[in-house]
């Protein structure tokens, strides 16, 4: 049974970094050690390696028996062939895993039971710097009834991390396939972590700079919104398939007639607490992705406000242009017909009267239009 209390193995604690001398990697409870090679057969020079993977037919596992654990990085339809010839997969999984099917899912079969989980290829840093759009990969977990096998992307270090926990937990006589199987997905959904901390401090400096920024700083918070608004799309899509893996998952550990491949016990208490902390996260990011659709509104209004009080402005203007316009055309077609040859009142008198009375007359014209004007306050 699985008694030992959780410790959380988030993602911003420092994990024992192996050497990488290979993509496969062999991990024992006997030496809690790894070892690493390039291929199966470096894996295991001599061969003999069916007693270590051979299965018993009882019901619960033997408990002085050694956990075993084999990883493979970036598996090749190759090499995915080899280990299923080893361990005895079905080759539904081997096709499955050299295809990397993206569904997230939980099949049972007779000596194992296969776990799908998208994981984020790229992992956060602490600096607090704005984090690039995640990418995802699927990682899969093959639980016998004394070991492990996974296939994992080599951009994530789930694998290094669970290990280390491994080595500091304060009883390892405790450690069983299912545990590690746990403890992978607990690290899986620790690991959006730090994305979703990202992308609740950058909704939040957004929302603070949207009723602050000026007309040019708002056009450039568009397309940051829109950008805020895909990570946590992408973030939530992926938690949202782990929720209905892990409640079908839990159900059947739950269920009457369940298999005896399926644990029980106390590692559901551990798998209830991994369901809490994804409803938890999905929370928190249903708050952000509001936060951010709140503040592209606010946006986008103030894109519109400022839009119409320029459209207002041109218009007062272009209604005064039109005004002077229409009061000076009237003038200036006078004085055009003056510039032909037409008889002009007054030009045979000597003087300057008649000049200065049509003149006169202009002013007082162009005088009593704009009092017009500004009586209707056209002006």
């Amino acid at each position: 049974m699985i008694v030992q209390m959780k410790t959380h193995a988030r993602t911003d604690r420092p994990a024992v970094q192996e050497a990488p001398h290979g993509r496969f990697s062999f991990f024992s409870s006997d030496n809690q050690q790894a070892i690493t090679a390039s291929s199966w057969v470096s894996l295991f020079p001599d061969g003999n390696h069916d007693h270590i993977f051979q299965e018993s037919h009882k019901a619960r596992p033997e408990p002085s028996r050694p956990v075993w654990w084999v990883d493979v990085r970036d598996a090749t339809e190759e090499d995915v062939g080899i280990i299923a010839e080893a361990l005895s997969i079905h080759p539904l999984t081997a096709e499955d895993i050299a295809i990397r099917e993206p569904r997230e899912k939980v099949e049972v079969f007779k000596n194992y039971y296969l776990i799908s989980f998208q994981t984020l290829a790229s992992q956060a840093t602490e600096s607090g710097e704005r984090l690039g759009m995640p990418s995802s990969a699927v990682m899969y977990i093959l639980v016998f009834q004394y070991g492990v096998a996974t296939f994992s992307p080599s951009e994530c270090s789930h694998v290094s991390r669970v290990r280390d926990r491994i080595r500091k937990m304060h009883d390892p006589s405790i450690l069983s396939s299912d545990w590690i199987c746990y403890a992978l997905i607990d690290d899986i959904v620790d690991s959006f972590d730090p994305f979703t901390r990202a992308v609740e401090a950058e909704s939040e400096a957004i929302e603070d700079q949207v009723f602050i920024a000026r007309i040019d700083d708002v056009q450039e918070l568009i397309p940051q919104v829109d950008v805020l608004r895909k990570k946590t799309t992408h973030i939530m899509r992926c938690l949202n398939g782990k929720v209905d893996v892990l409640n079908g998952f839990v159900k059947r550990c739950q269920a009457p007639d369940k298999l005896p491949i399926f644990p029980d016990g106390d590692l559901l208490l551990y798998l209830g607490d991994v369901q809490d902390h994804l409803v938890t996260t999905l929370s928190m990011l249903a708050h952000i992705d509001e936060i951010i659709g709140r503040s592209q509104g606010n946006c986008l209004a103030q894109l519109s406000a400022t839009n119409l009080r320029v459209g207002l402005t041109i218009n007062s203007a272009m209604s005064k242009v039109t005004l002077l316009a229409t009061i000076f055309v009237p003038c200036h077609l006078v004085t055009g017909m003056f510039g032909m040859n037409v008889y002009v009142p007054g030009q045979d008198t000597p003087g300057l009267s008649w000049f200065f009375g049509i003149v006169g007359v202009f002013v007082a014209f162009m005088v009593v239009c704009m009092g017009i004007a500004a009586k209707f306050k056209l002006l």
